[in-house]
């Protein structure tokens, strides 16, 4: 897609190819009640090409760290208290608004998880999608739809000419989704960021978004994080997996490692609970008891022994476990208790032992 603005996301490519590190990020949410932390020195990396899927339970600090990153928590009361959110050699986080807003859309982009909330129902969506045109790219009103009705195309929304002018309400959740991606990509981003872009549709719809997703990623070579509860999603489309609780990364491995052997309690503990197709039937799926902490109030040692089934007296005192580097840098993982036979015993056994 043309382009004549003059910093390019091409331009911010580092040689090496790595797109986004993010190091000991801090985000915490002042309240009446009191301080809420809601992130607590996440670190994580991002290459070109590549699928980062950041997984978790809902509250677990998934959509505040994308936020955090492309600059949109609302201050007050959410706060950046402290790390590094470097792109290609530019901490994001020491910019100026001015100049972060260079920096959103054209270069990081993001793709919110309710698309009907996201769009403005009083435009077509032909208009919203040739704002970023107008805005970004100095366009004409006509040469903006031009490119607009292409994105239509481009993310396979029928009759893209007839319904450039047509209201967000007039879509289908899965064509609504279509047309978020496209504002998404208008700009040609290095870095896309998918926040449940899956949620609330059926499964063949989920699959197409998916697809169409991967394709847009392979003609681009743009990076892809992908911010989801959802294992099956994850499965098929992602080359890292990234797993966070009660705002801390608990453990991070190529996704065939996570599925196959995974280290930390909590990784275990949603793996057992999704449906698999050789389970015995009538069988209880298996779920994690307890609910995640209240950030308000956070337990004393690792955030996640109380809903742990191998949580030892050292896991209830003192500080949370670091995120502890195991395989030559492959995989990271934050327990206690990752060596200890019982743990271990249950990992190379399977569920099949309870």
């Amino acid at each position: 897609m043309a382009t004549n603005e003059s910093t390019s996301s091409n331009q911010w490519v580092s040689s090496n190819g790595r797109l986004l590190d993010v190091e000991d990020l801090h985000v915490e949410f002042r309240t009446r009640e009191g301080i809420a932390n809601a992130i607590n020195g996440v670190s994580f990396h991002l290459d070109r090409h590549e699928t980062l899927a950041i997984l978790g339970e809902s509250g677990s600090g998934k959509s505040v760290t994308a936020q955090a990153i492309m600059g949109i928590l609302d201050t007050p009361p959410g706060f950046v208290t402290g790390g590094v959110v470097n792109y290609c050699g530019v901490d994001l986080l020491g910019l100026k608004e001015k100049e972060r807003r260079k920096v959103r859309g054209a270069h990081i982009a993001m793709i919110f998880q309710d698309a009907l909330s996201s769009l403005n129902p009083c435009f077509p969506v032909g208009w919203q999608i040739a704002e970023m045109f107008r805005i970004h790219r100095g366009m004409t009103k006509a040469n903006a739809l031009k490119q607009a009705i292409a994105l239509m195309e481009k993310v396979k929304i029928p009759g893209a000419r007839e319904r450039v002018k047509a209201f967000p309400h007039q879509f289908s959740g899965g064509m609504r989704q279509r047309i978020m991606i496209a504002m998404a990509i208008a700009l040609d981003p290095a870095i896309l960021i998918a926040d449940e872009p899956t949620t609330a549709l059926d499964v063949t719809v989920q699959a197409q978004i998916m697809d169409l997703l991967k394709q847009i990623q392979e003609e681009s070579g743009m990076g892809l994080i992908l911010i989801t509860h959802d294992l099956g999603v994850v499965a098929n489309v992602a080359d890292r997996i990234a797993v966070m609780y009660a705002g801390r990364m608990v453990e991070s491995a190529m996704v065939h490692d996570v599925y196959a052997n995974p280290r930390h309690p909590y990784t275990i503990g949603l793996l057992e609970s999704v449906p698999r197709m050789d389970a015995k039937s009538g069988g209880v799926l298996p779920a994690i008891g307890g609910l995640p902490p209240n950030l308000l109030a956070m337990p004393e040692g690792c955030p996640f022994h109380p809903r742990c089934r191998f949580a030892a007296e050292e896991c209830r005192q003192g500080s949370p476990p670091p995120l502890t580097e195991l395989d030559q840098g492959s995989r990271y993982a934050a327990c206690w208790r990752l060596d200890s036979p019982e743990v271990t015993a249950h990992i190379q056994g399977g569920s099949d032992d309870d």
